[in-house]
């Protein structure tokens, strides 16, 4: 980012400085828009939600009233409520006629299942109203059939009302609509128990079903009606109680309480049934009125809301506008006072830049931080022409440092390039007869002890001692580079005697806190103390490249080494035995030899284990590992394959040669001695098998196999002996029926898996 900055003009960072706060503030003035935008989208939807709750209630009380009428019509068979049915007929029309001109078109905002399901169902049934109705006049309907569609539709469209609060988001309203939807629900059940009164009372008897249909619509409108003034607001609450209160709801209930005391065809013809449905319909106005209060309450709220949101988003609009516009308007002056003056400035500074040119900056006079800045480099300028002097004695000097430096990088490169700690030093020699062509000089590296330094490399002819003694130079000792130089009281290195009073340097090689070495340097003859001196820097830069190389030089061998070495044996792992396993088939494949592996095994070792510890089980594994080093040529190759196991290459030997190397190597483990804590532990012996190649075959794993084949049949045969792999043919002819007359005659079938187990084949895994 800083890059990417300071490649721009002063104008577009300025832009950056004025314009990145003006854009975090429109950014986060946006969210907070955006989010106010939609509250009020949501307000919006609300108040196009509820204006559907009025036109469908509106039908359904018309719906009601109509069901009322034509039970009681029924009921009396024609007598009672004809003229009144025509009437109600004719509201219904009306009403239903201002719902489909309301709800013709798309759901928009409702289009969810909840409300889609009962409203499209109870558009259906309202297409089969006309049909109904002549049905009606004809008496082809029972009551309750009657009853059954009108219910129906107006639970439907009841249902459709309810969905709506899955609309809101808002809490106040989301009350009132339960408010409103359980005052709907509470007259529907006034709906219904004016339907069943005006049946019961009609007919001068309330039957059974009826009796205990019109007790239950009672209970359920007082339940709806507790949950309408748990939700409603308290003037819709008051307003309630003031509608349902007096006279009408007095007498509803008496009328109740007669149908309730004569239940089951006991006489109730001392009420009409005109009677009972104009007491009910005058209740259930008085519960319209409420349902419309509440209903415009909802508008009204809906409506305040959305205006409050409306509002809060337009100032939020203006307040953005504004502060966007000031902070424009701030960004341009301070743009206008700094980038004109600052792009003369660049205009005279370029002007001067030819050599020996003169200039002077305008706006001098100014008192901010640019006439101050024209001042400075008006100052500058002078100075400058007596430093382009100096600086042309600095570039022969620098092009020096760049040239050394260079062999430095040259250095540096070759010499982590290496591979092998001989090439290292030789490396060194050359790049140091480069860097320093007026002295000689030699490298010395501790040696695995770290009690004396080996001579490594020397240059320009100079003396390279075979070892010398940390004590015998002061920068060892010290700890820091160490000059030689004559007229000063110093004391010369030891391994610099006889000294001639010469100056000499010697630095200490240090690589990760650690000393690994010193170089010492001493100048040719004819070169001067001070220009031999000057070297010292250049010195200090190519001991340190040298220390990394050798460092890193010496870590490559340690983790070459422990790559291919079994931490507990030294001995080679498995990993780099068959390594050099397959490098050896190659190389026989191409020459036609033969070469042998020896499988060796220790005999009963889990016993070591199971008797005397594991510690004492890894001394013994010591033990032969050091026996295989010993008994092994310099050409031959052992190794520890894992647990107890061991095999040896022999490069170039015929199979004769490898049986007398083989008892070679068994008979000096026969030999080996181990003393664990105040005792010597058992003898020690081991089973050899021997395959040879191309014998026994020409793949790694094949050769390994035979050999442990032939050793699990030397430990058959009773162990602590050598055993030659057979061929698969031999094997076919003789060994079969062999190994089964030894194994029967020591009463024991042989199993190879067995064997291996007995002897602890398994107790260590495989070395990595």
């Amino acid at each position: 980012m800083a890059t990417l900055l300071g490649n721009r003009s002063i104008a577009v960072k300025l832009a950056v400085l004025c314009w990145l706060p003006v854009a975090v503030v429109f950014m986060l003035s946006s969210s907070k828009l955006l989010t106010e935008y939609e509250k009020y989208s949501e307000a919006d939807t609300v108040v196009q939600v509820l204006s559907v709750a009025p036109t469908i209630s509106n039908l359904v009380h018309e719906l009601q009233k109509e069901r009322g009428t034509s039970a009681g019509y029924l009921s009396s068979k024609g007598t009672e409520f004809s003229v009144a049915l025509k009437s109600r007929r004719g509201e219904t029309d009306a009403k239903l006629a201002v719902f489909r001109a309301e709800n013709g078109g798309s759901f928009g905002p409702l289009d969810v299942q909840d409300y889609r399901q009962p409203f499209e169902r109870a558009v259906r049934r309202l297409s089969e109203l006309a049909e109904m109705r002549k049905k009606v006049d004809r008496f082809d309907l029972t009551v309750s059939q009657m009853a059954q569609y009108y219910t129906g539709i107006i639970a439907d469209l009841l249902r459709a009302i309810e969905s709506i609060n899955v609309t809101i988001e808002d809490g106040r309203s989301l009350r009132e609509l339960m408010a409103y939807t359980a005052l709907l629900q509470a007259k529907e059940r006034a709906g219904i128990e004016r339907a069943m009164g005006a049946v019961g009372f009609g007919s001068g008897t309330f039957k059974g079903e009826v009796y205990r249909r019109f007790v239950r619509l009672g209970a359920e409108q007082d339940a709806f009606l507790a949950v309408f003034r748990r939700f409603a607001a308290a003037g819709d609450v008051v307003t309630f109680s003031e509608k349902l209160s007096g006279p009408t709801e007095t007498r509803v209930r008496a009328l109740r309480q007669l149908a309730y005391s004569v239940p089951f065809g006991g006489d109730t013809s001392a009420v009409s049934a005109p009677e009972w449905f104009a007491t009910s319909t005058v209740r259930i106005e008085a519960m319209k009125d409420v349902e419309d209060r509440v209903a415009e309450t909802l508008k009204l709220q809906s409506i305040e809301l959305r205006s409050g949101l409306l509002t809060s988003f337009i100032t939020l609009l203006f307040v953005l506008l504004a502060l966007v516009g000031a902070m424009a308007a701030v960004s341009l002056l301070v743009y206008r006072s700094i980038v004109p003056p600052l792009s003369g400035m660049v205009a005279s500074l370029r002007a001067g830049t030819r050599e020996d040119s003169q200039f002077d900056l305008i706006d001098i006079r100014r008192g901010d931080e640019i006439g101050e800045l024209a001042r400075t480099f008006n100052d500058f300028n002078k100075k400058l022409q007596a430093s382009r002097k100096v600086e042309v004695q600095h570039v022969k000097r620098e092009r020096e440092i760049v040239s050394e430096m260079k062999l430095l990088s040259d250095l540096n490169e070759w010499l982590q390039s290496s591979t092998s700690i001989e090439e290292l030093f030789d490396m060194i020699s050359i790049f140091m007869e480069r860097l320093f062509p007026e002295c000689r000089g030699s490298v010395y590296v501790y040696s695995n002890s770290r009690d004396v330094l080996d001579g490594a490399c020397a240059w320009n002819g100079a003396e390279l001692h075979a070892h010398i003694r940390p004590d015998d130079c002061w920068s060892l000792r010290r700890g820091r580079g160490y000059s030689f130089r004559s007229g000063e009281i110093k004391f010369a290195c030891a391994h610099t005697k006889p000294h001639d009073g010469k100056p000499y340097s010697c630095l200490p090689i240090l690589a990760h806190g650690e000393t690994v070495g010193m170089v010492h340097l001493s100048p040719l003859e004819g070169v001067t103390e001070d220009a031999f001196l000057s070297n010292f820097r250049l010195a200090q830069l190519a001991s340190e490249q040298i220390s990394l190389a050798i460092a890193n030089s010496r870590m490559r061998d340690e983790l070459h080494q422990q790559s291919i070495r079994d931490p507990l044996t030294g001995l080679f792992n498995r990993r780099h035995f068959v390594e050099m396993l397959r490098n050896q088939i190659e190389a026989c494949r191409r020459t036609e030899q033969t070469f042998c592996l020896i499988s060796v095994d220790v005999d009963h070792f889990k016993r070591f284990n199971d008797n005397h510890g594991h510690d004492a089980g890894d001394m013994v594994l010591r033990a032969v590992g050091d026996s295989l080093e010993r008994s092994c040529d310099a050409n031959e190759l052992p190794c520890r394959i894992g647990g107890e196991e061991f095999m040896i290459l022999l490069p170039e030997t015929t199979i004769d040669r490898a049986q007398d190397r083989a008892e070679i190597i068994r008979r000096s483990i026969e030999r080996i001695t181990v003393r664990y804590g105040e005792k010597a532990l058992p003898r020690i012996t081991a089973s050899l098998g021997i395959a040879v190649y191309p014998d026994h075959g020409v793949m790694p794993q094949d050769l390994m196999k035979c050999a442990d084949d032939a050793l699990y049949a030397s430990k058959a045969g009773g162990r602590n002996q050598v055993t030659v792999a057979k061929t698969a043919i031999e094997m076919s002819d003789c060994d079969a029926a062999k190994l089964e007359f030894d194994a029967s005659r020591d009463g024991v079938a042989y199993d190879a898996d067995a064997a291996a187990a007995a002897d602890g084949y398994d107790d260590y895994p495989p070395v990595a």
